[in-house]
Protein backbone atom coordinates (compact mmCIF):
# COMPACT_ATOMS: atom_id res chain seq x y z
CA UNK A 1 0.00 0.00 0.00
CA UNK A 2 1.32 3.67 -1.09
CA UNK A 3 -0.27 5.90 1.93
CA UNK A 4 -0.36 10.12 0.89
CA UNK A 5 -1.43 13.44 2.77
CA UNK A 6 -2.06 16.58 1.49
CA UNK A 7 -0.12 18.49 3.77
CA UNK A 8 -0.32 22.34 4.52
CA UNK A 9 2.45 24.03 4.06
CA UNK A 10 3.74 27.93 3.43
CA UNK A 11 6.35 28.92 0.74
CA UNK A 12 8.88 30.85 0.09
CA UNK A 13 11.10 32.27 -2.95
CA UNK A 14 14.63 33.57 -2.15
CA UNK A 15 16.75 35.75 -4.55
CA UNK A 16 19.88 37.56 -4.84
CA UNK A 17 23.11 36.90 -4.38
CA UNK A 18 23.52 36.71 -0.75
CA UNK A 19 20.81 34.64 -0.51
CA UNK A 20 22.82 31.88 1.14
CA UNK A 21 24.89 34.34 2.77
CA UNK A 22 22.22 35.34 4.39
CA UNK A 23 20.36 32.49 5.45
CA UNK A 24 23.56 30.93 6.51
CA UNK A 25 23.55 34.02 9.16
CA UNK A 26 20.24 33.46 10.65
CA UNK A 27 19.79 29.55 10.98
CA UNK A 28 21.16 26.46 12.15
CA UNK A 29 22.72 24.47 9.31
CA UNK A 30 25.61 24.77 7.29
CA UNK A 31 23.62 25.93 4.17
CA UNK A 32 26.42 27.80 2.16
CA UNK A 33 27.23 24.49 0.62
CA UNK A 34 24.06 24.10 -0.94
CA UNK A 35 24.67 23.37 -4.98
CA UNK A 36 21.63 23.19 -7.78
CA UNK A 37 19.21 20.57 -6.64
CA UNK A 38 20.58 20.06 -3.27
CA UNK A 39 18.07 20.24 -0.59
CA UNK A 40 18.52 21.28 3.32
CA UNK A 41 16.84 21.21 6.19
CA UNK A 42 17.39 24.42 8.56
CA UNK A 43 15.99 26.12 11.28
CA UNK A 44 15.79 29.92 12.12
CA UNK A 45 15.75 30.62 15.86
CA UNK A 46 15.61 33.99 17.73
CA UNK A 47 18.30 35.24 19.90
CA UNK A 48 17.50 33.11 22.88
CA UNK A 49 17.27 30.28 20.50
CA UNK A 50 13.46 29.62 20.16
CA UNK A 51 11.83 28.63 16.72
CA UNK A 52 11.07 30.96 14.60
CA UNK A 53 10.45 28.15 11.88
CA UNK A 54 11.84 24.87 10.40
CA UNK A 55 12.64 25.64 6.31
CA UNK A 56 13.53 23.17 3.76
CA UNK A 57 15.74 24.89 1.19
CA UNK A 58 15.38 23.82 -2.35
CA UNK A 59 18.22 25.46 -4.70
CA UNK A 60 17.24 25.92 -8.08
CA UNK A 61 20.63 27.43 -8.80
CA UNK A 62 19.50 31.09 -9.32
CA UNK A 63 17.23 31.09 -6.85
CA UNK A 64 15.98 29.31 -3.33
CA UNK A 65 12.59 27.63 -3.53
CA UNK A 66 11.74 26.75 0.56
CA UNK A 67 8.88 25.17 2.39
CA UNK A 68 8.12 26.58 6.18
CA UNK A 69 5.44 25.61 8.14
CA UNK A 70 1.14 26.26 7.48
CA UNK A 71 0.12 30.28 8.17
CA UNK A 72 4.03 30.69 9.45
CA UNK A 73 5.22 32.31 6.18
CA UNK A 74 4.18 36.40 8.36
CA UNK A 75 6.42 35.71 10.72
CA UNK A 76 9.23 34.22 8.44
CA UNK A 77 9.46 37.16 6.61
CA UNK A 78 9.48 39.40 9.72
CA UNK A 79 12.41 37.79 11.05
CA UNK A 80 14.26 37.69 7.78
CA UNK A 81 13.48 41.41 6.96
CA UNK A 82 14.42 42.48 10.29
CA UNK A 83 18.42 41.37 9.88
CA UNK A 84 18.51 42.07 6.31
CA UNK A 85 20.74 45.31 5.72
CA UNK A 86 22.60 45.84 2.78
CA UNK A 87 22.31 42.22 1.60
CA UNK A 88 21.69 41.83 -1.98
CA UNK A 89 18.50 39.59 -0.98
CA UNK A 90 15.08 39.47 -1.43
CA UNK A 91 12.29 37.05 -0.45
CA UNK A 92 8.71 36.55 -2.30
CA UNK A 93 5.78 35.10 -0.08
CA UNK A 94 4.43 32.07 -2.39
CA UNK A 95 1.66 30.18 0.35
CA UNK A 96 -0.77 30.47 -2.29
CA UNK A 97 0.59 29.77 -5.57
CA UNK A 98 1.72 25.95 -4.54
CA UNK A 99 0.40 22.54 -2.95
CA UNK A 100 2.05 19.56 -1.69
CA UNK A 101 1.41 15.95 -1.22
CA UNK A 102 3.45 13.34 1.12
CA UNK A 103 4.15 9.93 -0.56
CA UNK A 104 5.25 7.17 2.06
CA UNK A 105 5.38 3.82 2.07
CA UNK A 106 7.05 0.83 0.34
CA UNK A 107 6.00 2.10 -2.96
CA UNK A 108 6.86 5.53 -2.74
CA UNK A 109 9.93 5.03 -5.06
CA UNK A 110 8.32 2.74 -7.45
CA UNK A 111 5.58 5.79 -8.03
CA UNK A 112 8.34 8.15 -8.29
CA UNK A 113 10.14 5.98 -11.27
CA UNK A 114 6.41 4.70 -13.25
CA UNK A 115 4.50 8.03 -13.12
CA UNK A 116 6.77 11.04 -12.18
CA UNK A 117 9.88 9.37 -13.96
CA UNK A 118 12.25 9.94 -11.15
CA UNK A 119 14.69 7.57 -9.54
CA UNK A 120 15.02 8.68 -5.80
CA UNK A 121 17.37 6.31 -4.92
CA UNK A 122 19.92 8.77 -6.17
CA UNK A 123 18.44 11.62 -3.75
CA UNK A 124 20.24 11.71 -0.06
CA UNK A 125 18.34 13.75 2.76
CA UNK A 126 16.22 16.59 1.11
CA UNK A 127 17.57 16.31 -1.90
CA UNK A 128 14.87 16.80 -4.95
CA UNK A 129 14.50 16.08 -8.99
CA UNK A 130 12.41 18.00 -11.39
CA UNK A 131 9.59 16.05 -12.64
CA UNK A 132 8.49 17.80 -16.30
CA UNK A 133 5.24 17.11 -17.96
CA UNK A 134 4.52 19.16 -20.98
CA UNK A 135 4.36 22.91 -19.14
CA UNK A 136 3.43 21.25 -15.91
CA UNK A 137 6.65 20.94 -13.75
CA UNK A 138 6.68 19.20 -10.32
CA UNK A 139 9.47 18.89 -7.68
CA UNK A 140 10.14 14.97 -6.42
CA UNK A 141 12.34 15.47 -2.98
CA UNK A 142 13.64 13.06 -0.56
CA UNK A 143 11.66 13.28 2.87
CA UNK A 144 14.50 12.22 5.58
CA UNK A 145 11.91 12.31 8.44
CA UNK A 146 9.90 9.29 9.95
CA UNK A 147 7.82 9.37 7.46
CA UNK A 148 10.26 8.73 4.59
CA UNK A 149 9.21 8.46 1.21
CA UNK A 150 8.70 11.56 -1.26
CA UNK A 151 7.49 15.24 -1.34
CA UNK A 152 5.59 16.32 -4.57
CA UNK A 153 5.20 19.79 -4.80
CA UNK A 154 4.01 21.35 -7.57
CA UNK A 155 1.65 24.43 -9.02
CA UNK A 156 -1.42 25.26 -7.52
CA UNK A 157 -2.64 26.15 -11.20
CA UNK A 158 -2.24 22.49 -12.57
CA UNK A 159 -4.00 21.02 -9.33
CA UNK A 160 -6.61 19.31 -11.39
CA UNK A 161 -3.60 17.84 -14.41
CA UNK A 162 -1.77 16.60 -11.90
CA UNK A 163 -4.70 14.76 -9.52
CA UNK A 164 -6.07 13.51 -12.83
CA UNK A 165 -2.37 12.37 -13.97
CA UNK A 166 -1.60 10.90 -10.49
CA UNK A 167 -4.71 9.18 -8.95
CA UNK A 168 -6.27 7.26 -12.06
CA UNK A 169 -8.16 4.52 -11.34
CA UNK A 170 -4.96 2.64 -12.81
CA UNK A 171 -2.73 3.92 -10.34
CA UNK A 172 -4.74 3.61 -7.57
CA UNK A 173 -5.24 -0.35 -8.01
CA UNK A 174 -1.57 -0.47 -9.28
CA UNK A 175 -0.01 0.99 -6.19
CA UNK A 176 -2.61 0.68 -3.90
CA UNK A 177 -3.25 5.00 -3.34
CA UNK A 178 -4.43 4.93 -0.12
CA UNK A 179 -5.63 8.91 1.33
CA UNK A 180 -4.93 9.18 4.98
CA UNK A 181 -7.05 11.85 7.13
CA UNK A 182 -5.24 14.86 9.27
CA UNK A 183 -6.27 12.30 12.33
CA UNK A 184 -4.13 9.78 11.10
CA UNK A 185 -1.58 11.80 10.22
CA UNK A 186 -1.15 13.61 13.48
CA UNK A 187 -1.36 10.03 15.39
CA UNK A 188 1.78 8.83 12.96
CA UNK A 189 3.54 11.69 13.27
CA UNK A 190 2.89 11.79 17.19
CA UNK A 191 3.64 8.21 17.63
CA UNK A 192 7.14 8.99 15.78
CA UNK A 193 8.24 11.81 17.71
CA UNK A 194 8.11 14.72 14.79
CA UNK A 195 7.91 17.97 16.61
CA UNK A 196 4.89 20.08 14.89
CA UNK A 197 5.41 24.25 14.48
CA UNK A 198 3.55 26.14 16.76
CA UNK A 199 3.40 22.37 18.99
CA UNK A 200 6.53 20.94 19.89
CA UNK A 201 8.48 23.77 17.80
CA UNK A 202 7.64 26.97 20.00
CA UNK A 203 9.28 30.00 21.88
CA UNK A 204 8.77 27.77 24.57
CA UNK A 205 11.37 25.39 22.86
CA UNK A 206 14.97 24.87 21.32
CA UNK A 207 16.07 22.52 18.33
CA UNK A 208 18.08 20.44 20.46
CA UNK A 209 15.42 19.99 22.67
CA UNK A 210 12.61 19.13 20.25
CA UNK A 211 15.44 16.38 19.02
CA UNK A 212 16.22 18.35 16.03
CA UNK A 213 20.49 18.07 16.25
CA UNK A 214 20.46 17.08 12.80
CA UNK A 215 19.59 19.97 11.39
CA UNK A 216 22.35 22.17 13.36
CA UNK A 217 26.00 22.43 12.60
CA UNK A 218 28.20 22.99 15.83
CA UNK A 219 31.30 23.90 13.45
CA UNK A 220 29.88 26.64 11.04
CA UNK A 221 30.04 30.48 12.19
CA UNK A 222 27.87 32.41 14.05
CA UNK A 223 24.08 32.78 13.59
CA UNK A 224 21.11 34.01 15.46
CA UNK A 225 20.67 31.76 18.64
CA UNK A 226 24.18 30.26 17.98
CA UNK A 227 25.67 31.46 21.56
CA UNK A 228 22.89 29.89 23.58
CA UNK A 229 22.56 26.66 21.38
CA UNK A 230 26.15 26.03 21.53
CA UNK A 231 26.41 26.72 25.19
CA UNK A 232 23.60 23.95 25.70
CA UNK A 233 25.42 21.51 23.77
CA UNK A 234 28.53 22.29 25.34
CA UNK A 235 28.08 22.16 29.03
CA UNK A 236 25.13 19.43 28.03
CA UNK A 237 23.13 21.86 29.87
CA UNK A 238 19.12 20.69 27.86
CA UNK A 239 16.89 21.68 30.37
CA UNK A 240 13.98 19.76 29.08
CA UNK A 241 13.27 17.22 26.19
CA UNK A 242 10.44 15.85 24.68
CA UNK A 243 8.58 12.44 25.11
CA UNK A 244 6.20 10.29 24.52
CA UNK A 245 2.83 10.46 26.76
CA UNK A 246 0.70 7.44 27.29
CA UNK A 247 -2.49 7.35 29.87
CA UNK A 248 -5.40 5.28 29.97
CA UNK A 249 -7.45 8.41 29.73
CA UNK A 250 -8.03 11.25 27.53
CA UNK A 251 -5.22 13.06 27.20
CA UNK A 252 -5.75 16.87 27.46
CA UNK A 253 -4.07 20.11 24.95
CA UNK A 254 -4.48 23.67 24.93
CA UNK A 255 -4.86 25.91 22.73
CA UNK A 256 -1.23 27.54 23.59
CA UNK A 257 1.65 25.18 24.67
CA UNK A 258 2.27 25.08 27.99
CA UNK A 259 -0.90 25.11 29.57
CA UNK A 260 -1.63 22.04 30.15
CA UNK A 261 1.13 20.86 32.88
CA UNK A 262 3.22 17.39 33.61
CA UNK A 263 3.59 16.99 37.44
CA UNK A 264 5.62 14.31 39.38
CA UNK A 265 4.99 13.90 43.35
CA UNK A 266 2.59 17.53 42.80
CA UNK A 267 5.00 19.50 41.07
CA UNK A 268 4.70 20.76 37.78
CA UNK A 269 7.95 19.12 35.79
CA UNK A 270 6.90 19.71 32.02
CA UNK A 271 4.22 20.14 29.54
CA UNK A 272 1.99 18.57 26.97
CA UNK A 273 1.66 19.67 23.31
CA UNK A 274 -0.26 17.28 21.02
CA UNK A 275 -2.33 14.48 21.87
CA UNK A 276 -4.20 11.87 19.96
CA UNK A 277 -5.98 9.06 20.42
CA UNK A 278 -4.47 5.42 18.19
CA UNK A 279 -6.93 2.89 18.25
CA UNK A 280 -8.04 2.62 21.97
CA UNK A 281 -4.96 4.09 22.98
CA UNK A 282 -4.29 7.68 24.84
CA UNK A 283 -0.73 9.23 23.11
CA UNK A 284 0.93 12.64 23.67
CA UNK A 285 4.06 14.31 23.08
CA UNK A 286 5.39 16.93 25.67
CA UNK A 287 8.20 18.02 27.23
CA UNK A 288 9.75 16.72 31.10
CA UNK A 289 12.63 19.12 32.59
CA UNK A 290 16.00 16.83 32.12
CA UNK A 291 16.16 16.95 36.44
CA UNK A 292 12.44 14.95 36.35
CA UNK A 293 12.75 12.87 33.65
CA UNK A 294 12.80 9.78 34.77
CA UNK A 295 10.90 6.62 32.48
CA UNK A 296 10.13 4.61 35.25
CA UNK A 297 7.78 6.72 37.37
CA UNK A 298 4.86 7.22 37.23
CA UNK A 299 3.53 10.74 36.35
CA UNK A 300 0.32 13.02 36.02
CA UNK A 301 -1.22 15.73 33.73
CA UNK A 302 -2.66 18.36 35.21
CA UNK A 303 -5.10 20.16 33.51
CA UNK A 304 -7.91 22.98 34.57
CA UNK A 305 -7.18 21.53 38.90
CA UNK A 306 -8.15 18.01 37.38
CA UNK A 307 -4.87 15.05 37.33
CA UNK A 308 -4.57 12.34 34.72
CA UNK A 309 -2.52 9.72 35.60
CA UNK A 310 -0.28 9.10 32.54
CA UNK A 311 3.47 7.29 32.08
CA UNK A 312 6.20 9.65 29.86
CA UNK A 313 8.23 7.08 27.23
CA UNK A 314 11.39 7.47 24.70
CA UNK A 315 10.30 7.93 21.15
CA UNK A 316 8.95 6.30 19.28
CA UNK A 317 5.94 5.69 21.56
CA UNK A 318 5.83 1.70 21.62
Amino acid sequence: MLNFYRLNQDYLRFDGNDRLDLIGRLSTNQVITLEKYNGMKTILTTDKGRFVDLLTLYDFGDFIFSTCSFNNSKNVLDHLEKYTIMDDFKVADMSSTHKTILFYGENSEKLSKEVFCIDPEGLINNDFSLCIDDDHHAIIAKNDDEFSGIYFIYAAKDNEYWNQKIFSQNNINAFGLNEISAGDYEIIRIRNGIPAFGKEMSDLTNPLECGLNRYVSFTKGCYIGQEVIARLDAYDKINKHMVGIKSDNTISTAEEPGDVKITIDNKECGFVTSAAIDDTKNIGLGFVKTVSLDYNKNYQIKHKGSYTDCKITKLPII
